[in-house]
């Protein structure tokens, strides 16, 4: 004997932020674009590793970090990243508190690249290299990439 409409049981379930007909046809292409994302910032790891002569002189020296303070400047990013990551996986397969989780996703790379813009163009813009360029547009692809996951999911 269950009296409770489909409107009800959605009002009661407020942890539940899209719709299952719709998530069904969202999922996938929000997990593509997540996993580009994902691809995309170990790129840029991948790239610090590989040439840092070309991108840390040039974008950290102006912020007047030595050695120490950058790695372990490099290694909380990297934490907060993993688990933002994690907490973003699971609101994508649970569809949990999808909404607050993508917003939170879109605005921490959104700060990241803000604090890093008057390193990267006011300090050094005239010294700016390839790399540090490639790195740059990768974390503007990632917040791209992120809005319209956002998006996705708001509509």
């Amino acid at each position: 004997m269950n009296n409770i409409s489909e409107e009800e049981l959605l009002a009661l379930q407020t942890h539940v932020e899209v719709e299952t007909s719709r998530w069904q046809k969202l999922k996938k292409r929000i997990l593509i674009r997540t996993l580009v994302v994902m691809a995309l910032i170990l790129f840029r790891v991948i790239l610090l590793k590989v040439y840092p002569q070309n991108y840390l002189p040039i974008v950290f020296d102006s912020a007047g970090l030595d050695a120490a303070e950058l790695a372990g400047l490099i290694t909380a990013r990297l934490l907060v990243g993993l688990g933002l990551a994690g907490v973003y996986f699971y609101a994508l397969l649970t569809n949990s508190y999808l909404r607050s989780v993508s917003i939170i996703a879109l605005i921490i790379p959104i700060a990241l690249i803000w604090g890093d813009l008057q390193m990267f163009f006011l300090s050094s813009f005239p010294d700016f290299t390839l790399i540090a360029s490639i790195s740059f547009g990768f974390r503007l692809m990632a917040i791209y990439l992120l809005a319209l996951n956002y998006l996705d999911i708001r509509r």
